[in-house]
């Protein structure tokens, strides 16, 4: 499905059903059957509880064993944002996307920007030969060193990080010029269809996660995500 209709759902849901319904477990039990194709979705209803107890291990196995409707989705970015971030990566000359799933922005990135070096790192079990370096590490230990790459793109990933700050102040350390941050505006609920476990409503909820109040922060809203640029 389309992101821009992804987020005109979410926001109906979010905004136009009564708190005490939306957050209600027997209300939302046929919507996580059908997104998580399962008759038996207490694992996937319980996940904001259970993940601070998760070991890395089973953190990992989690997410490489999900089978959700989201999963089929080629990306969850918008076309607005992927065109903002080629954009904002123009005359970088290493590109580091962290949480980058199958690669569909690298391979976008690949396409405007053919001679650039670009790099992935997601949990996700990678493909066999890629058209981009790939990683499996985690996002709050990069195998980087300082400033490696120009710019670190992150987009819908520190919404499913159990330490965001640390996630962030990783995504700045490796950078030498930016960090391009995209995560979706959405209210806090219990029940979402996602495995969302921090919630941006408000800009200041991003603007603190820079980790230097020095820097150079800009954000704004693209069509019900934030896309936030941290410049160094």
């Amino acid at each position: 499905m389309n992101r821009s209709i992804t987020n005109r759902i979410r926001w109906a849901m979010d905004e136009l059903v009564p708190a005490f319904i939306r957050d209600s477990r027997v209300f939302m039990w046929p919507f996580f059957c059908v997104a998580y194709r399962t008759l038996r979705p207490r694992r996937y209803m319980s996940f904001k509880s259970n993940v601070f107890k998760m070991s890395p291990l089973e953190y990992e196995t989690f997410y490489n064993q999900l089978n959700s409707v989201s999963r089929k989705r080629s990306t969850d970015n918008s076309n607005r944002c992927v065109a903002q971030i080629i954009e904002g990566c123009l005359g970088a000359k290493s590109i580091l996307d962290v949480g980058c799933g199958h690669g569909y922005v690298l391979r976008k990135l690949r396409d405007a920007y053919p001679r650039t070096r670009l790099a992935g790192v997601d949990l996700l079990k990678g493909e066999a030969n890629p058209p981009y370096e790939y990683f499996n590490s985690v996002a709050d230990k990069l195998p980087f060193r300082d400033g490696e790459f120009d710019v670190v793109c992150c987009t819908h990933m520190i919404e499913h990080a159990t330490r965001p700050e640390s996630v962030v102040g990783e995504l700045v350390r490796v950078a030498r010029e930016k960090v391009i941050i995209v995560t979706p505006k959405q209210r806090p609920y219990y029940y979402t269809l996602d495995e969302h476990i921090n919630f941006y409503f408000y800009e200041a909820q991003l603007e603190k996660l820079a980790p230097s109040s020095e820097m150079t922060i800009h954000i704004s809203n693209l069509s019900g995500d934030w896309y936030m640029v941290i410049q160094k």
